[in-house]
Protein backbone atom coordinates (compact mmCIF):
# COMPACT_ATOMS: atom_id res chain seq x y z
CA UNK A 1 0.00 0.00 0.00
CA UNK A 2 1.42 3.33 -0.76
CA UNK A 3 1.26 6.39 1.51
CA UNK A 4 -1.24 8.11 0.62
CA UNK A 5 -3.40 5.02 1.15
CA UNK A 6 -1.91 4.46 4.54
CA UNK A 7 -3.40 8.79 5.23
CA UNK A 8 -6.41 8.21 3.87
CA UNK A 9 -7.06 5.31 5.89
CA UNK A 10 -5.93 6.94 8.93
CA UNK A 11 -8.39 10.18 8.03
CA UNK A 12 -11.15 7.69 7.43
CA UNK A 13 -10.31 5.91 11.11
CA UNK A 14 -9.95 9.46 12.75
CA UNK A 15 -13.25 10.22 11.56
CA UNK A 16 -14.81 7.11 12.38
CA UNK A 17 -13.80 7.02 16.32
CA UNK A 18 -14.91 10.82 16.32
CA UNK A 19 -18.09 10.26 15.33
CA UNK A 20 -18.47 7.02 17.19
CA UNK A 21 -17.57 9.44 20.46
CA UNK A 22 -20.28 11.45 19.56
CA UNK A 23 -22.87 9.81 19.06
CA UNK A 24 -22.45 6.71 21.84
CA UNK A 25 -23.87 8.92 24.76
CA UNK A 26 -27.05 9.14 22.40
CA UNK A 27 -27.44 5.34 21.50
CA UNK A 28 -26.36 4.02 25.04
CA UNK A 29 -28.61 6.81 26.40
CA UNK A 30 -26.37 7.84 28.54
CA UNK A 31 -27.33 10.11 32.07
CA UNK A 32 -25.38 13.10 31.03
CA UNK A 33 -25.30 14.63 34.93
CA UNK A 34 -23.73 11.15 36.17
CA UNK A 35 -21.95 9.68 33.77
CA UNK A 36 -18.00 9.22 32.99
CA UNK A 37 -17.45 9.48 30.16
CA UNK A 38 -15.73 12.30 28.75
CA UNK A 39 -18.28 13.73 25.99
CA UNK A 40 -21.32 14.70 27.48
CA UNK A 41 -23.67 16.25 24.54
CA UNK A 42 -26.80 14.16 23.14
CA UNK A 43 -28.91 14.51 19.58
CA UNK A 44 -31.39 17.29 20.72
CA UNK A 45 -35.09 15.89 20.26
CA UNK A 46 -37.33 18.02 18.10
CA UNK A 47 -41.18 18.52 19.53
CA UNK A 48 -42.29 15.87 17.87
CA UNK A 49 -39.91 13.12 19.47
CA UNK A 50 -39.91 14.46 22.83
CA UNK A 51 -43.24 16.07 23.39
CA UNK A 52 -43.97 19.36 24.51
CA UNK A 53 -45.74 22.84 22.97
CA UNK A 54 -46.09 24.13 19.59
CA UNK A 55 -47.70 27.97 19.27
CA UNK A 56 -48.22 29.82 16.49
CA UNK A 57 -48.67 33.44 17.41
CA UNK A 58 -49.85 36.49 15.08
CA UNK A 59 -48.24 40.07 15.18
CA UNK A 60 -50.52 43.14 15.31
CA UNK A 61 -48.96 45.70 12.85
CA UNK A 62 -51.87 47.70 12.85
CA UNK A 63 -51.40 49.67 16.27
CA UNK A 64 -47.73 49.24 15.49
CA UNK A 65 -48.34 51.39 12.38
CA UNK A 66 -50.65 53.99 14.19
CA UNK A 67 -48.03 54.22 16.82
CA UNK A 68 -45.69 55.54 14.40
CA UNK A 69 -46.94 57.15 12.39
CA UNK A 70 -47.98 59.51 15.57
CA UNK A 71 -44.37 59.57 16.14
CA UNK A 72 -43.63 60.82 12.87
CA UNK A 73 -46.64 63.05 12.46
CA UNK A 74 -45.25 64.89 16.00
CA UNK A 75 -41.61 64.76 14.60
CA UNK A 76 -43.15 66.74 11.41
CA UNK A 77 -44.80 68.89 13.21
CA UNK A 78 -41.97 69.86 15.59
CA UNK A 79 -39.49 70.15 12.28
CA UNK A 80 -41.85 72.54 10.18
CA UNK A 81 -42.35 74.85 13.20
CA UNK A 82 -38.48 75.02 13.91
CA UNK A 83 -38.54 76.22 9.83
CA UNK A 84 -40.99 78.91 10.27
CA UNK A 85 -43.31 76.50 8.83
CA UNK A 86 -46.53 76.53 10.79
CA UNK A 87 -49.02 74.12 10.08
CA UNK A 88 -52.69 75.06 10.74
CA UNK A 89 -53.77 71.30 11.95
CA UNK A 90 -52.11 67.93 12.81
CA UNK A 91 -54.61 64.99 12.53
CA UNK A 92 -54.04 60.92 12.42
CA UNK A 93 -56.18 59.50 9.86
CA UNK A 94 -56.80 55.40 10.65
CA UNK A 95 -58.60 54.11 7.13
CA UNK A 96 -57.45 52.04 6.21
CA UNK A 97 -56.19 50.09 9.35
CA UNK A 98 -52.93 48.85 7.53
CA UNK A 99 -52.18 51.79 6.52
CA UNK A 100 -52.51 55.03 8.59
CA UNK A 101 -51.85 58.68 7.58
CA UNK A 102 -51.04 62.11 9.15
CA UNK A 103 -53.12 64.75 7.66
CA UNK A 104 -51.06 68.40 7.32
CA UNK A 105 -53.28 71.42 6.88
CA UNK A 106 -51.52 74.44 5.95
CA UNK A 107 -51.32 77.62 4.00
CA UNK A 108 -51.33 76.82 0.06
CA UNK A 109 -48.72 79.27 -0.55
CA UNK A 110 -46.57 76.99 1.50
CA UNK A 111 -47.22 74.12 0.36
CA UNK A 112 -43.73 73.59 -2.17
CA UNK A 113 -41.46 74.73 0.70
CA UNK A 114 -43.11 72.06 2.90
CA UNK A 115 -43.33 68.92 0.42
CA UNK A 116 -39.56 69.68 -0.22
CA UNK A 117 -38.55 69.67 3.62
CA UNK A 118 -40.82 66.08 3.82
CA UNK A 119 -39.12 65.13 1.01
CA UNK A 120 -35.50 65.92 1.76
CA UNK A 121 -36.02 64.74 6.23
CA UNK A 122 -38.26 62.24 5.96
CA UNK A 123 -37.47 59.42 3.92
CA UNK A 124 -40.20 57.95 5.94
CA UNK A 125 -42.99 58.82 5.04
CA UNK A 126 -44.47 59.18 1.17
CA UNK A 127 -47.06 61.48 0.31
CA UNK A 128 -50.80 59.38 -0.05
CA UNK A 129 -53.20 62.27 -0.76
CA UNK A 130 -53.36 65.75 -1.70
CA UNK A 131 -56.09 68.49 -1.76
CA UNK A 132 -55.52 72.54 -2.11
CA UNK A 133 -54.03 73.66 1.11
CA UNK A 134 -54.04 70.00 3.12
CA UNK A 135 -51.65 66.53 2.71
CA UNK A 136 -51.56 63.56 3.51
CA UNK A 137 -48.22 61.12 4.14
CA UNK A 138 -48.29 57.77 4.56
CA UNK A 139 -45.29 55.56 6.14
CA UNK A 140 -42.90 54.85 2.78
CA UNK A 141 -42.78 51.31 1.73
CA UNK A 142 -39.21 50.64 2.49
CA UNK A 143 -39.85 51.73 6.42
CA UNK A 144 -42.95 50.14 6.69
CA UNK A 145 -40.91 46.71 5.95
CA UNK A 146 -38.41 47.93 8.10
CA UNK A 147 -40.95 48.28 10.89
CA UNK A 148 -41.95 44.74 10.43
CA UNK A 149 -38.53 43.37 10.29
CA UNK A 150 -37.78 45.21 13.50
CA UNK A 151 -41.21 44.34 15.36
CA UNK A 152 -41.01 40.76 14.42
CA UNK A 153 -36.96 40.86 15.80
CA UNK A 154 -38.14 41.99 19.02
CA UNK A 155 -41.01 39.98 19.44
CA UNK A 156 -38.97 37.14 18.89
CA UNK A 157 -36.16 38.52 20.95
CA UNK A 158 -38.60 39.13 23.83
CA UNK A 159 -40.04 35.80 23.65
CA UNK A 160 -36.65 34.02 23.75
CA UNK A 161 -36.20 36.29 27.06
CA UNK A 162 -39.22 34.69 28.55
CA UNK A 163 -38.52 31.18 27.42
CA UNK A 164 -35.15 31.15 28.76
CA UNK A 165 -36.56 31.81 32.19
CA UNK A 166 -39.15 29.29 32.16
CA UNK A 167 -35.84 26.97 31.88
CA UNK A 168 -36.84 25.45 28.40
CA UNK A 169 -34.17 23.39 26.77
CA UNK A 170 -33.62 23.67 23.17
CA UNK A 171 -36.27 26.24 22.35
CA UNK A 172 -37.24 26.99 18.59
CA UNK A 173 -38.53 30.02 18.30
CA UNK A 174 -38.77 31.66 14.27
CA UNK A 175 -40.65 33.55 12.26
CA UNK A 176 -43.35 32.24 9.69
CA UNK A 177 -44.00 34.65 6.75
CA UNK A 178 -43.98 38.64 7.44
CA UNK A 179 -46.44 38.33 10.86
CA UNK A 180 -46.25 35.49 12.88
CA UNK A 181 -43.56 33.64 15.30
CA UNK A 182 -43.55 30.08 15.81
CA UNK A 183 -42.53 28.81 19.20
CA UNK A 184 -41.66 25.37 19.89
CA UNK A 185 -41.12 24.10 23.45
CA UNK A 186 -40.17 20.65 24.09
CA UNK A 187 -40.37 18.86 27.55
CA UNK A 188 -42.87 21.88 28.43
CA UNK A 189 -46.09 20.31 30.19
CA UNK A 190 -47.21 23.35 32.10
CA UNK A 191 -48.99 25.11 29.18
CA UNK A 192 -51.63 28.10 30.22
CA UNK A 193 -47.92 29.18 32.36
CA UNK A 194 -45.90 28.90 28.98
CA UNK A 195 -48.49 31.29 27.52
CA UNK A 196 -48.98 33.23 30.16
CA UNK A 197 -45.12 33.54 30.42
CA UNK A 198 -44.66 34.56 26.47
CA UNK A 199 -47.19 36.83 26.92
CA UNK A 200 -45.53 39.30 29.80
CA UNK A 201 -43.49 41.89 29.23
CA UNK A 202 -39.77 41.95 29.64
CA UNK A 203 -38.19 43.93 32.02
CA UNK A 204 -35.37 46.36 31.25
CA UNK A 205 -33.27 48.82 33.71
CA UNK A 206 -30.47 51.26 33.62
CA UNK A 207 -28.38 50.37 36.68
CA UNK A 208 -25.10 52.04 37.74
CA UNK A 209 -22.33 49.39 37.84
CA UNK A 210 -20.97 49.41 41.84
CA UNK A 211 -17.60 49.57 40.82
CA UNK A 212 -15.76 51.69 43.77
CA UNK A 213 -16.61 48.88 46.59
CA UNK A 214 -15.68 45.89 44.34
CA UNK A 215 -13.76 45.82 41.38
CA UNK A 216 -14.55 43.29 38.81
CA UNK A 217 -12.33 40.59 39.98
CA UNK A 218 -13.18 41.12 43.35
CA UNK A 219 -16.61 40.58 42.48
CA UNK A 220 -15.59 37.23 40.06
CA UNK A 221 -13.74 35.48 44.04
CA UNK A 222 -16.88 36.68 45.84
CA UNK A 223 -19.15 34.92 43.16
CA UNK A 224 -16.33 31.40 43.18
CA UNK A 225 -16.15 31.61 47.11
CA UNK A 226 -19.95 31.44 47.56
CA UNK A 227 -20.38 28.73 44.98
CA UNK A 228 -17.80 26.57 46.79
CA UNK A 229 -18.97 27.25 50.31
CA UNK A 230 -22.25 26.55 49.74
CA UNK A 231 -22.20 23.47 46.82
CA UNK A 232 -24.42 26.19 44.57
CA UNK A 233 -23.99 25.98 40.91
CA UNK A 234 -26.38 26.43 37.75
CA UNK A 235 -27.35 23.98 35.56
CA UNK A 236 -28.40 24.31 31.80
CA UNK A 237 -32.60 24.00 31.91
CA UNK A 238 -32.87 25.26 35.36
CA UNK A 239 -34.22 28.87 35.99
CA UNK A 240 -31.45 31.18 35.99
CA UNK A 241 -32.90 34.09 38.15
CA UNK A 242 -33.28 31.40 41.25
CA UNK A 243 -29.73 30.95 40.98
CA UNK A 244 -29.03 34.73 41.17
CA UNK A 245 -31.60 34.85 43.99
CA UNK A 246 -29.73 31.91 46.03
CA UNK A 247 -26.82 33.99 45.64
CA UNK A 248 -27.84 37.17 46.91
CA UNK A 249 -29.20 35.95 49.34
CA UNK A 250 -25.70 34.36 50.51
CA UNK A 251 -23.72 37.62 49.39
CA UNK A 252 -26.20 39.93 51.86
CA UNK A 253 -23.15 40.90 54.57
CA UNK A 254 -20.21 40.30 52.19
CA UNK A 255 -21.53 43.47 49.29
CA UNK A 256 -22.88 46.64 50.57
CA UNK A 257 -26.41 47.00 51.35
CA UNK A 258 -28.26 48.52 48.35
CA UNK A 259 -26.12 46.63 45.91
CA UNK A 260 -26.92 43.16 44.25
CA UNK A 261 -24.98 40.70 41.60
CA UNK A 262 -25.93 40.21 38.25
CA UNK A 263 -24.32 38.76 35.41
CA UNK A 264 -23.69 39.07 31.99
CA UNK A 265 -24.19 35.88 29.61
CA UNK A 266 -22.36 34.85 27.06
CA UNK A 267 -23.73 32.45 24.34
CA UNK A 268 -22.37 30.92 21.69
CA UNK A 269 -24.57 30.74 17.96
CA UNK A 270 -26.33 27.73 18.93
CA UNK A 271 -27.14 29.89 22.21
CA UNK A 272 -25.10 27.77 24.61
CA UNK A 273 -23.78 29.45 27.22
CA UNK A 274 -20.22 30.06 26.92
CA UNK A 275 -19.26 31.93 30.40
CA UNK A 276 -20.80 34.36 32.59
CA UNK A 277 -19.38 37.96 33.87
CA UNK A 278 -20.59 39.20 37.20
CA UNK A 279 -21.64 42.68 38.05
CA UNK A 280 -21.96 44.11 41.15
CA UNK A 281 -24.56 46.67 40.68
CA UNK A 282 -26.73 49.61 42.63
CA UNK A 283 -30.50 47.93 42.74
CA UNK A 284 -32.30 51.50 42.14
CA UNK A 285 -32.93 51.58 38.46
CA UNK A 286 -34.05 55.22 38.40
CA UNK A 287 -34.82 54.64 34.56
CA UNK A 288 -36.41 51.29 33.34
CA UNK A 289 -38.03 50.37 29.62
CA UNK A 290 -41.01 52.34 30.39
CA UNK A 291 -39.40 55.17 29.94
CA UNK A 292 -37.38 54.24 26.91
CA UNK A 293 -39.29 55.13 22.93
CA UNK A 294 -37.14 53.74 20.40
CA UNK A 295 -33.66 52.57 20.06
CA UNK A 296 -31.94 52.12 16.00
CA UNK A 297 -28.14 51.57 14.88
CA UNK A 298 -26.38 54.59 13.21
CA UNK A 299 -23.21 54.97 11.51
CA UNK A 300 -20.76 57.16 13.28
CA UNK A 301 -19.65 59.64 10.17
CA UNK A 302 -16.48 60.43 11.16
CA UNK A 303 -14.93 56.57 11.91
CA UNK A 304 -17.64 55.08 9.43
CA UNK A 305 -18.63 52.81 12.73
CA UNK A 306 -22.04 51.21 13.92
CA UNK A 307 -23.03 52.56 17.04
CA UNK A 308 -26.39 52.52 18.72
CA UNK A 309 -28.73 55.73 19.39
CA UNK A 310 -31.87 55.40 22.01
CA UNK A 311 -34.23 57.96 22.73
CA UNK A 312 -36.38 58.41 26.01
CA UNK A 313 -39.95 59.78 26.72
CA UNK A 314 -39.86 62.96 27.90
CA UNK A 315 -40.30 61.60 31.97
CA UNK A 316 -37.20 59.38 31.49
CA UNK A 317 -35.02 61.97 29.87
CA UNK A 318 -35.15 64.28 32.59
CA UNK A 319 -34.24 60.67 35.04
CA UNK A 320 -31.47 59.89 32.69
CA UNK A 321 -29.72 62.76 32.50
CA UNK A 322 -29.61 63.59 36.09
CA UNK A 323 -28.57 59.40 36.10
CA UNK A 324 -25.79 59.66 33.85
CA UNK A 325 -25.07 63.50 35.11
CA UNK A 326 -23.98 62.42 38.47
CA UNK A 327 -22.29 59.37 36.95
CA UNK A 328 -19.71 60.67 34.41
CA UNK A 329 -16.69 58.34 34.42
CA UNK A 330 -18.61 55.13 35.90
CA UNK A 331 -20.32 51.81 34.17
CA UNK A 332 -24.18 52.32 33.45
CA UNK A 333 -25.09 48.55 32.93
CA UNK A 334 -28.62 47.94 30.81
CA UNK A 335 -29.87 45.34 32.11
CA UNK A 336 -32.92 43.08 30.42
CA UNK A 337 -34.89 40.20 33.13
CA UNK A 338 -31.49 40.66 35.37
CA UNK A 339 -29.10 40.05 32.68
CA UNK A 340 -26.39 42.08 32.29
CA UNK A 341 -26.29 43.22 28.09
CA UNK A 342 -23.81 45.51 28.20
CA UNK A 343 -22.07 48.12 30.64
CA UNK A 344 -20.58 50.96 28.76
CA UNK A 345 -18.57 53.36 30.64
CA UNK A 346 -20.89 57.34 30.85
CA UNK A 347 -18.70 59.68 28.65
CA UNK A 348 -20.83 62.69 29.19
CA UNK A 349 -24.45 63.49 30.66
CA UNK A 350 -27.23 62.73 28.42
CA UNK A 351 -30.48 63.61 27.97
CA UNK A 352 -33.35 62.22 26.11
CA UNK A 353 -31.22 60.68 23.41
CA UNK A 354 -28.22 58.79 23.48
CA UNK A 355 -25.52 56.56 22.07
CA UNK A 356 -23.83 53.99 22.96
CA UNK A 357 -20.51 53.33 20.91
CA UNK A 358 -19.03 50.05 20.51
CA UNK A 359 -15.35 50.41 20.29
CA UNK A 360 -12.97 48.75 17.20
CA UNK A 361 -13.06 45.73 15.93
CA UNK A 362 -14.21 43.92 12.19
CA UNK A 363 -16.99 45.95 10.86
CA UNK A 364 -19.63 43.17 10.16
CA UNK A 365 -18.89 41.60 14.05
CA UNK A 366 -19.72 45.19 15.00
CA UNK A 367 -22.99 45.99 12.93
CA UNK A 368 -24.05 42.62 13.94
CA UNK A 369 -23.09 43.16 17.76
CA UNK A 370 -24.72 46.46 17.31
CA UNK A 371 -28.47 45.39 15.69
CA UNK A 372 -28.36 42.83 18.66
CA UNK A 373 -27.71 45.53 21.08
CA UNK A 374 -30.86 47.60 19.36
CA UNK A 375 -33.10 44.75 19.80
CA UNK A 376 -32.20 44.00 23.34
CA UNK A 377 -33.09 47.76 24.44
CA UNK A 378 -36.08 47.45 22.29
CA UNK A 379 -37.16 44.43 24.02
CA UNK A 380 -38.24 46.05 26.92
CA UNK A 381 -41.67 45.38 26.12
CA UNK A 382 -43.40 43.45 23.47
CA UNK A 383 -43.89 45.72 20.50
CA UNK A 384 -47.10 44.67 19.00
CA UNK A 385 -50.05 42.95 20.34
CA UNK A 386 -49.66 38.93 19.81
CA UNK A 387 -52.36 36.42 18.86
CA UNK A 388 -52.16 32.76 19.89
CA UNK A 389 -53.40 31.66 16.44
CA UNK A 390 -52.68 27.92 17.08
CA UNK A 391 -51.68 25.49 19.98
CA UNK A 392 -50.75 21.79 19.53
CA UNK A 393 -50.12 20.08 22.82
CA UNK A 394 -47.74 17.13 21.97
CA UNK A 395 -47.84 14.38 24.68
CA UNK A 396 -43.97 12.44 25.36
CA UNK A 397 -45.43 8.87 24.91
CA UNK A 398 -46.46 10.16 21.55
CA UNK A 399 -43.05 11.36 21.11
CA UNK A 400 -41.68 8.21 22.28
CA UNK A 401 -43.96 6.23 20.00
CA UNK A 402 -42.37 8.33 17.26
CA UNK A 403 -39.33 7.53 17.99
CA UNK A 404 -39.61 3.63 18.41
CA UNK A 405 -41.53 3.37 15.16
CA UNK A 406 -38.85 5.53 13.04
CA UNK A 407 -36.22 3.57 14.55
CA UNK A 408 -37.61 0.38 13.90
CA UNK A 409 -38.91 1.47 10.36
CA UNK A 410 -34.91 2.74 9.61
CA UNK A 411 -33.88 -0.64 10.82
CA UNK A 412 -36.03 -2.82 8.68
CA UNK A 413 -35.04 -0.43 5.49
CA UNK A 414 -31.56 -0.63 6.25
CA UNK A 415 -31.69 -4.42 6.54
CA UNK A 416 -33.98 -4.38 3.44
CA UNK A 417 -30.67 -2.53 1.64
CA UNK A 418 -28.32 -3.84 3.03
CA UNK A 419 -29.04 -7.37 2.07
CA UNK A 420 -30.37 -6.82 -1.57
CA UNK A 421 -27.24 -4.94 -1.96
CA UNK A 422 -25.10 -8.28 -0.72
CA UNK A 423 -26.63 -10.89 -2.35
CA UNK A 424 -26.34 -8.60 -5.45
CA UNK A 425 -23.35 -7.85 -5.48
CA UNK A 426 -21.67 -10.36 -3.77
CA UNK A 427 -18.49 -9.05 -1.46
CA UNK A 428 -18.97 -5.61 -3.10
CA UNK A 429 -22.01 -5.63 -1.61
CA UNK A 430 -20.67 -5.70 1.54
CA UNK A 431 -18.16 -2.72 1.29
CA UNK A 432 -21.50 -0.88 0.19
CA UNK A 433 -23.20 -1.92 3.11
CA UNK A 434 -19.96 -1.05 5.46
CA UNK A 435 -19.85 2.62 3.88
CA UNK A 436 -24.35 3.09 4.32
CA UNK A 437 -23.24 2.52 8.06
CA UNK A 438 -20.45 4.57 8.13
CA UNK A 439 -22.55 7.06 6.36
CA UNK A 440 -25.69 6.88 8.97
CA UNK A 441 -23.35 6.79 11.62
CA UNK A 442 -21.69 10.16 9.81
CA UNK A 443 -24.62 11.58 9.95
CA UNK A 444 -25.71 11.59 13.52
CA UNK A 445 -22.41 12.62 14.75
CA UNK A 446 -22.41 15.77 12.36
CA UNK A 447 -26.06 16.25 14.16
CA UNK A 448 -24.77 16.32 17.46
CA UNK A 449 -21.59 18.33 16.96
CA UNK A 450 -23.79 20.62 14.84
CA UNK A 451 -26.33 21.07 18.18
CA UNK A 452 -28.88 20.58 15.59
CA UNK A 453 -32.13 18.80 16.52
CA UNK A 454 -33.64 15.71 14.77
CA UNK A 455 -37.07 15.32 14.40
CA UNK A 456 -39.38 13.04 12.53
CA UNK A 457 -39.11 14.17 8.98
CA UNK A 458 -35.49 14.53 10.09
CA UNK A 459 -35.61 10.60 10.68
CA UNK A 460 -36.94 10.46 7.03
CA UNK A 461 -33.74 12.25 6.25
CA UNK A 462 -31.98 9.96 7.58
CA UNK A 463 -33.78 7.19 5.71
CA UNK A 464 -33.54 8.82 2.81
CA UNK A 465 -29.99 9.01 2.59
CA UNK A 466 -29.57 5.78 2.86
CA UNK A 467 -31.57 5.16 -0.45
CA UNK A 468 -29.30 8.08 -1.76
CA UNK A 469 -26.48 6.55 -0.85
CA UNK A 470 -27.06 3.39 -1.99
CA UNK A 471 -27.75 4.58 -5.51
CA UNK A 472 -24.51 6.02 -5.68
CA UNK A 473 -22.83 2.29 -5.13
CA UNK A 474 -25.44 0.70 -7.63
CA UNK A 475 -24.04 3.49 -10.34
CA UNK A 476 -20.58 2.87 -9.72
CA UNK A 477 -21.21 -0.79 -9.55
CA UNK A 478 -22.79 -1.15 -12.74
CA UNK A 479 -20.04 1.32 -14.25
CA UNK A 480 -17.43 -1.29 -12.97
CA UNK A 481 -19.83 -4.49 -14.61
CA UNK A 482 -19.77 -2.74 -18.12
CA UNK A 483 -16.21 -2.08 -17.90
CA UNK A 484 -15.02 -5.56 -16.75
CA UNK A 485 -17.97 -6.62 -20.04
CA UNK A 486 -15.61 -4.75 -22.02
CA UNK A 487 -12.91 -7.33 -21.16
CA UNK A 488 -11.04 -4.34 -19.02
CA UNK A 489 -8.88 -6.18 -15.74
CA UNK A 490 -10.15 -5.80 -12.00
CA UNK A 491 -8.03 -3.09 -11.27
CA UNK A 492 -8.86 -0.95 -14.96
CA UNK A 493 -12.76 -1.84 -14.56
CA UNK A 494 -12.35 -0.33 -10.90
CA UNK A 495 -10.49 3.31 -12.15
CA UNK A 496 -12.78 3.46 -15.19
CA UNK A 497 -15.83 2.83 -13.05
CA UNK A 498 -15.08 5.12 -10.23
CA UNK A 499 -14.28 7.68 -12.55
CA UNK A 500 -17.11 7.65 -15.05
CA UNK A 501 -19.87 7.33 -12.63
CA UNK A 502 -18.39 10.32 -10.36
CA UNK A 503 -20.06 12.95 -12.35
CA UNK A 504 -23.70 11.35 -12.43
CA UNK A 505 -23.51 10.88 -8.98
CA UNK A 506 -22.12 14.00 -8.27
CA UNK A 507 -25.08 15.41 -10.49
CA UNK A 508 -27.93 13.41 -9.07
CA UNK A 509 -26.21 15.11 -5.42
CA UNK A 510 -26.25 18.44 -6.26
CA UNK A 511 -29.81 18.31 -7.67
CA UNK A 512 -30.94 16.74 -3.91
CA UNK A 513 -29.01 19.72 -2.80
CA UNK A 514 -30.51 22.25 -4.43
CA UNK A 515 -34.17 20.73 -3.65
CA UNK A 516 -32.81 20.79 0.40
CA UNK A 517 -31.37 24.37 0.22
CA UNK A 518 -35.29 25.95 -0.59
CA UNK A 519 -36.94 23.41 1.84
CA UNK A 520 -34.27 25.04 4.28
CA UNK A 521 -34.67 28.62 3.44
CA UNK A 522 -38.61 28.53 2.67
CA UNK A 523 -39.93 25.69 5.24
CA UNK A 524 -40.49 25.60 8.74
CA UNK A 525 -40.01 23.45 11.44
CA UNK A 526 -40.36 20.15 10.67
CA UNK A 527 -39.80 20.32 7.01
CA UNK A 528 -36.46 22.05 8.57
CA UNK A 529 -35.41 19.24 10.02
CA UNK A 530 -35.59 17.42 6.66
CA UNK A 531 -33.84 19.35 5.03
CA UNK A 532 -30.86 19.44 7.56
CA UNK A 533 -30.82 15.73 7.72
CA UNK A 534 -30.99 15.54 3.81
CA UNK A 535 -28.38 18.04 3.16
CA UNK A 536 -25.83 16.17 5.98
CA UNK A 537 -26.59 13.09 4.22
CA UNK A 538 -25.80 14.19 0.87
CA UNK A 539 -21.98 15.53 2.16
CA UNK A 540 -21.62 12.33 3.84
CA UNK A 541 -23.18 10.19 0.91
CA UNK A 542 -20.48 11.55 -1.64
CA UNK A 543 -17.60 11.02 1.06
CA UNK A 544 -18.68 7.44 1.97
CA UNK A 545 -19.54 6.54 -1.77
CA UNK A 546 -16.36 7.97 -3.24
CA UNK A 547 -13.86 8.28 -1.05
CA UNK A 548 -14.55 5.69 1.43
CA UNK A 549 -15.62 2.98 -1.22
CA UNK A 550 -12.54 3.61 -3.47
CA UNK A 551 -10.31 2.80 -0.65
CA UNK A 552 -11.93 -0.53 -0.04
CA UNK A 553 -11.69 -1.41 -3.20
CA UNK A 554 -7.85 -1.01 -3.55
CA UNK A 555 -7.47 -2.79 -0.18
CA UNK A 556 -9.55 -5.25 -1.90
CA UNK A 557 -7.44 -5.17 -5.61
CA UNK A 558 -4.44 -5.71 -2.98
CA UNK A 559 -6.05 -8.80 -1.21
CA UNK A 560 -6.52 -10.27 -4.98
CA UNK A 561 -3.18 -8.88 -6.10
CA UNK A 562 -1.76 -11.32 -3.27
CA UNK A 563 -3.87 -14.47 -3.59
CA UNK A 564 -3.25 -14.38 -7.43
CA UNK A 565 -7.38 -14.19 -7.76
CA UNK A 566 -8.69 -13.02 -11.32
CA UNK A 567 -12.17 -12.05 -11.22
CA UNK A 568 -13.57 -9.50 -8.74
CA UNK A 569 -16.69 -10.79 -6.47
CA UNK A 570 -19.49 -7.87 -8.25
Amino acid sequence: MTRSWWGKLFLITFFTVLSVVYVYPTLANLNLATTKFPFKQKINLGLDLQGGLYMVLGVDFNKVFKETIDRQGSSLQSTLKDKGLQLNSVKTILVPADDPRVQVEFDPAKREQIYQLVKKQFWTLRLAGEKPGAMEFGLSHEFRTEIRDRTLNQSIEVIRNRIDEFGVSEPSIASQGTDRVVVELPGVKEVERAKDLIGRTARLEFKIVDDKAMNQDQVAELVSSLENTNNLSYKEGEKFSEYVRKLNELAKGKIPEGSELAFAREKNTAGQEIGRTPYLLFSKADVTGDDLQDANVNIDQENQRPNVSFSLNPRGAVQFEKLTGDNIGKRLAIVLDNIVHSAPVIQSRIGGNGQITLGQGDPDALMKEAKDLAIVLRAGALPAQLEFLEQRVVGPSLGQDSIKSGALAGIIGSIGVFLFVILYYRFSGVIAALSLLMNVLFVLAILVGLDATLTLPGIAGIALTVGIAVDSNVVIYERIREELALGKKPHGAIEAGFQKAFRTILDANVTNAAAAIVLLMYGTGPIKGFAVTLLIGIVTTLFTAVFVCRLAFDAYLRWMENRNVQTISI
